[in-house]
């Protein structure tokens, strides 16, 4: 079964996290760090990464009401482009509170800030994808 690929979508770095073959768990993977450009050359850099996943899990940055942030549209534009990139379905996905949640949790495991900012959108992709996982039911992922 071909795995699930997690992505946290930011300005200057895309983190990647990706399930075991069976979609039950999601390990961190990778960073990808962009100059800030357009969504479609963002989109181009990431669809190598998707060439053996059955399907892309994009966080949706949503302010705590639910209503749409300043980064919804660009976050779908660059879904859009990457599922015309790669004929690979991208879902998108509430990521409300999965920065926080891994800020609070690496504080919490006392690493230092550097390391926080490095490992942060890794670790928000794997959240991303792994909430994903937990709710959706087998035959749907």
């Amino acid at each position: 079964m071909p795995r699930l690929i997690g992505i946290d979508y930011g300005k200057t770095r895309i983190g990647l996290s990706r399930s075991d073959p069976t979609a039950t768990l999601a390990s961190p993977w990778k960073v990808i760090s962009l100059p800030k450009t357009d969504t479609l050359e963002k989109a181009k850099q990431v669809a190598p990464y998707l060439l053996d996943c059955e399907k892309a899990v994009i966080g949706l940055p949503l302010y705590l009401s639910g209503k749409p942030s300043a980064m919804t549209n660009e976050v779908k534009d660059f879904a859009t482009h990457l599922q015309r990139l790669t004929h690979i379905p991208c879902v998108l996905w509430d990521e409300r509170l999965t920065s926080k949640e891994v800020e609070k949790l690496m504080q919490s495991k006392q690493v230092n800030r550097k390391t926080r900012a490095a490992k942060s959108d890794v670790l928000s992709a794997t959240l991303i994808l792994q909430s994903y996982i937990d709710a959706e039911p087998p035959s749907q992922k």
